[in-house]
This record gives structure tokens, sequence and C-alpha cells, in this order.
């Protein structure tokens, strides 16, 4: 069944020298329910404000990793396989050598973006 936008979350990680990679952590969809006749004169301005405000993300990005220690234990007994499983592949895939000592910092981060 189709929807019409997505709700995805995501780790990025940033790396020393302005590299990147994220780890994808979950991705919903979603459904506009727009309740205005568009008959209305302002239909098509009402609907655009809607659909701009519903694909605005709800959850500030949250910073779980930074200054070489992650914010409480919890996330990091949460994330801490996961990032390492991605360090791994990311040397694999980029033929380069990233380690812990490479982060600077993580931020989880959700996104919201229409269906094509």
């Amino acid at each position: 069944m189709g929807c019409d936008y997505y709700i995805c979350k995501y780790l990025e990680i940033n790396f020393k020298y302005g590299d990147y990679t994220t780890i994808d952590l979950e991705c919903d969809s979603g459904y506009f329910h727009f309740s205005l006749d568009e008959d209305d004169p302002d239909y098509d301005t009402k609907y655009q404000e809607y659909v701009e405000n519903t694909l605005k993300p709800r959850m500030e990005p949250i910073t779980i990793y930074e200054y070489n220690e992650f914010k409480s234990k919890k996330l990091e007994d949460k994330y801490k396989a996961l990032i390492e499983e991605e360090l791994e592949t990311y040397n694999k895939n980029r033929h380069v050598k990233k380690e812990w000592k490479d982060i600077i910092k993580i931020v989880k981060i959700e996104t919201r973006y229409e269906r094509e």
C-alpha cells in the first residue's frame, strides 16, 4: 500500500576533515489528512502550507557522541555495535582507515520527504 511521505531517522557520523557517513535506523510512512474542501478559494495555498508543516521534522537533532564519548551509557549500549559495523563497512568500501578517534560527532537526525 502506498503513502504520501516518509519519516526517516538516521545517525550521521562526522569525521575529521569533513568526511561523514550515515546509518539508517528506521523509516515510517505517513499520510496527508487535510480536511479543507477543495472548492475553498484558499485551498491550494492552505494545502501547500499544510504539506510544508507536515514535512518539517518533529524531532530536534540529538547529539549522541561528542568529544570521544557517548552522552550516556544507554546510548553507548544501544548504538556502539552498530557504529562499529558501519566503520568496518566504511573502511572496506572506501579503502581508508577510519577509527573511533577520527569521529568528531554523531547525531541522530529525523528527515521527512514526500514520496515521488
